[in-house]
């Protein structure tokens, strides 16, 4: 019984973390070809988006809309809007599994921790595994690993090298950093949501619930409007940035759920807010953290390349959230428990802030890559964190194809940037080599508009075509929604009884054909009913004279394309 509880594999890229860092690195990498196996510790997928812990993704379209992310956390959005319109936590869970279990190249491994690795001359070998509901042993060999955990779990059992707390003033020139450096850092959260009932409901707290006072909310909640607190999901539940999130994560919780229990308790009896009919839906039992340790890569973030959008020749993805520097005392402090220092412009992330300086095949993303705190405290957000996976999930599928490492493919830098582009990524300062810019940016808007059921051809002397490739216009700057936070993401707190359904993009394709024309004759190639993808990619294989798209229906809008092109 016990030798059946070993298992042995080899993958091309083992990424470690399931977050939406660790989400995109795999699928990106399995859809270049790559054998990947996906190790997360927790039964759902999602990481602090997840149902465990339900926080929003944020990126840079909070501040700048035309900005939001593209790329597979695009998919994922408009995905989460098609099967899961009451944006539902259940149904965001299927959501994100499902994008992974479609990757036929993707060995995912659920309720898996990490426990070792083994190191030889400045590589990553293997990886040893735990399987939490089996009872199972993995060794997981691979040729490149990305560390995603947000933890930098790999730091544990590696030479790999770390950075963690706030940088000294002088160490990079920050202005916002300390004067000395220590080793605090943005604490734990613990979050719930309420759910609107058509009748009263009362609330006794659990006895190790905290009892608030009014002054402890103070810079958290307008106890003057009684109903401020519907719209939010009480990020500011934060304990840990005094101690390590890490190793202290266990007291850290128990601390933040007297909280969270004391914080509905003075929502519900204080007298200050409409939350009669309201009832506790949920409360998350895993803190969901902000920062502990970062990786030390080729180059580290800053401050001061936040402040001046820096234009890197290696830029990978972008960031532009604010400079969300959370006081590490939380909610020990009466002052605000966060700054936000404004970020004028999007500003872009280099790829040498993705992989190891001394680990020859480690790449990383998410909360953990390589930059200051004052860069992380941009950077950490999801839809950022997205980004910077897809980027070195196809980064480390090139490595594979090359049998390069990470710091070589610095080389090829225009063939990583070319291949997120053609991934409907999009970057501040890169162009597509053969394409517009496929989506609207201030005045500039180079989508084609069609009409429904009226072909739109292209034709060209007689070649091979491997792949039809679309991009169709999506509102990507969610322009047709007016909740504020939805706009931002798919995502939902606390549930109104009159809440209505997220809506699909009014301009995108629902229902299509794509034909191909072989000596002189339209013949289809694809069709798709219920369709929710902005880039779909149509497998050819044949040689054409011309191909032709043909919009059977939208969710509501006159059909808009940004690319149809025969590659």
């Amino acid at each position: 019984m016990e030798q059946k509880r070993k298992r042995r594999m080899a993958a091309d890229v083992c990424v470690i973390g399931g977050g939406m860092a660790g989400i995109a690195a795999a699928v990106a990498a399995a859809r270049h070809g790559a054998r990947v196996a996906l190790i997360h510790d927790r039964p759902v997928l999602g990481g602090n988006a997840s149902s465990e812990i339900r926080m929003w993704i944020r990126g840079a379209s909070v501040n700048f809309p035309e900005y939001r992310e593209g790329g597979i956390i695009e998919e994922i959005a408009n995905r989460n809007r098609f099967y899961n319109p009451r944006l539902t936590y259940p149904l965001w869970d299927a959501v994100l599994y499902g994008i992974v279990k479609e990757e036929k190249n993707i060995a995912l491994f659920l309720n898996c921790a990490c426990i070792g690795a083994k190191e030889r001359e400045g590589q990553v070998t293997e990886v040893r595994c735990r399987g939490l509901t089996n009872y199972t042993d993995y060794t997981i060999g691979a040729k490149f690993f990305i560390d995603c955990s947000g933890d930098c779990v790999l730091a544990d059992y590696t030479a790999a090298e770390t950075m963690r707390g706030r940088e000294a003033r002088d160490e990079y020139g920050e202005s916002l950093a300390p004067a000395v450096r220590d080793d605090k850092t943005m604490g734990n959260s613990c979050l719930f949501q309420a759910r609107e009932t058509p009748f009263e409901i009362g609330y006794t707290p659990p006895p190790f619930a905290k009892k608030f006072t009014d002054g402890e909310f103070i810079h958290r909640m307008n106890i003057g409007n009684a109903h401020s607190w519907k719209g939010d999901n009480f990020w500011w539940l934060e304990i840990g940035g005094t101690r390590d999130t890490i190793s202290d994560a266990e007291d850290i919780k128990d601390s933040l759920l007297a909280a969270a229990y004391g914080a509905w308790d003075y929502i519900k009896n204080s007298g200050r807010f409409d939350s009669a009919n309201w009832e506790l839906d949920f409360v998350s039992y895993i803190g969901a953290k902000r920062e502990n340790r970062r990786y030390k890569g080729d180059y580290v973030l800053t401050q001061n390349d936040i402040d001046g959008a820096v234009k890197f020749e290696d830029e990978i993805g972008y960031g532009g959230w604010t400079m969300d520097d959370h006081d590490p005392l939380g909610m020990e402090t009466r002052n605000p428990p966060n700054i936000h220092h404004p970020v004028k412009a999007p500003y872009g992330i280099p790829y040498r802030c993705l992989y190891s300086r001394n680990i020859g095949n480690l790449f990383f993303a998410g909360r953990n890559i390589s930059a200051t705190h004052f860069g992380l405290s941009s950077t950490r957000v999801m839809a950022t964190c997205a980004l910077m996976g897809q980027a070195a999930g196809t980064a480390a599928a090139l490595c594979v194809k090359k049998k390069a490492p990470p710091r070589d493919l610095c080389a090829h830098i225009a063939e990583l940037q070319q291949t997120l582009l053609y991934d409907d990524c999009f970057l501040l300062h890169t162009r597509r080599a053969n394409g517009g810019l496929e989506r609207k940016i201030g005045d500039t808007d180079e989508a084609a508009v069609l009409r429904i059921d009226e072909p739109f051809d292209r034709t060209f002397p007689a070649r091979r075509v491997d792949t039809v490739r679309i991009v169709f216009d999506d509102d990507i700057a969610c322009s047709y929604v007016s909740d504020y936070n939805e706009r931002m993401y798919p995502n939902r707190c606390n549930t109104a009884l009159n809440a209505a359904p997220a809506g699909m993009p009014p301009p995108l394709a629902k229902a299509f054909a794509v034909y191909g024309k072989e000596n002189g004759v339209w013949k289809e190639l694809f069709a798709a009913e219920g369709n929710y993808k902005r880039l779909v990619r149509v497998p050819c294989g044949r040689v054409l004279e011309g191909i032709q798209l043909v919009v059977r229906e939208t969710f509501g809008a006159a059909p808009r394309v940004y690319a149809f092109e025969a590659v």
